[in-house]
C-alpha cells in the first residue's frame, strides 16, 4: 500500500461578506446569491433524479448537506452505510465544498479515521462544472475500486496533527490505484 502523506498548512480567507447573500447558520460565511442559486438547482435536480446509493437528508440549511451513502453491491463495501457531510463555501462552485465522512468513516487507504478524504477533485483538481452528484459518484467509485479495507499508513500521525478542515491540508496525490 502506498503511503498517503499529508502536510498541514494554514489558509487565510478574506473576512468580507458579499453584498448579496443567502442565509446561513453557525460560524460559516453566508452563501453568495450565485452559490445559493446553484445549490438550490442542484438540490432540485437531486430530488428529481437522485444518484443510486445516495439519499440527501432533509435540512433547512442549504450550506451544509448530510448525505446517506450505501456501498455498491459486488464491492468490499456492499450494503455498508456511511454519512457524508458536505459544507459549501460562500463562493461555491468557484471553490470546492468541504466533504468528510461522519463517524464511523469507512476503512479505505484514502480515508482517514477522522473522516478526511484524500481525493484530488475535492482540492486541487476541483472544477466549477462539478456537482454534488459528481462528487458523490467519485467517492463511491473510489470506495468500490479498493482491493482492501485499511487505513492510510500515516493515519495516526495525520489525525493527531491535522486541522479540523481537510481543505487546510496540502495533500500529496500519488496513488491512482485505489
Amino acid at each position: 500500500m502506498a503511503s498517503l502523506e499529508a502536510e498541514v498548512r494554514s489558509k487565510k480567507r478574506p473576512s468580507r461578506r458579499a453584498p448579496d447573500t443567502a442565509v446561513s447558520s453557525g460560524h460559516q460565511k453566508v452563501l453568495s446569491k450565485i452559490a445559493a442559486n446553484r445549490l438550490q438547482k442542484e438540490l432540485a435536480e437531486w430530488q428529481i433524479n437522485p444518484p443510486a446509493g445516495f439519499k440527501h437528508k432533509y435540512s433547512d440549511n442549504l450550506q451544509r448537506w448530510h448525505i446517506d451513502m450505501i456501498g455498491a453491491s459486488g464491492t468490499l463495501y456492499a450494503d455498508e452505510k456511511y454519512i457524508l457531510q458536505i459544507e459549501f463555501p460562500e463562493n461555491y462552485p468557484m471553490e470546492s465544498p468541504q466533504v468528510v465522512f461522519l463517524e464511523p468513516a469507512p476503512l479505505h487507504p484514502h480515508i482517514y479515521s477522522n473522516g478526511h478524504i484524500c481525493l484530488d477533485i475535492l482540492y486541487e483538481s476541483w472544477s466549477p462544472a462539478m456537482t454534488v452528484c459528481s462528487v458523490c459518484m467519485s467517492i463511491l467509485s473510489m470506495l468500490s475500486s479498493s482491493p482492501a479495507k485499511e487505513r492510510p499508513q500515516d493515519n495516526d500521525r495525520y489525525v493527531k496533527s491535522c486541522r479540523k478542515s481537510p481543505k487546510d491540508t496540502r495533500w500529496w496525490f500519488h496513488d491512482d490505484n485505489v
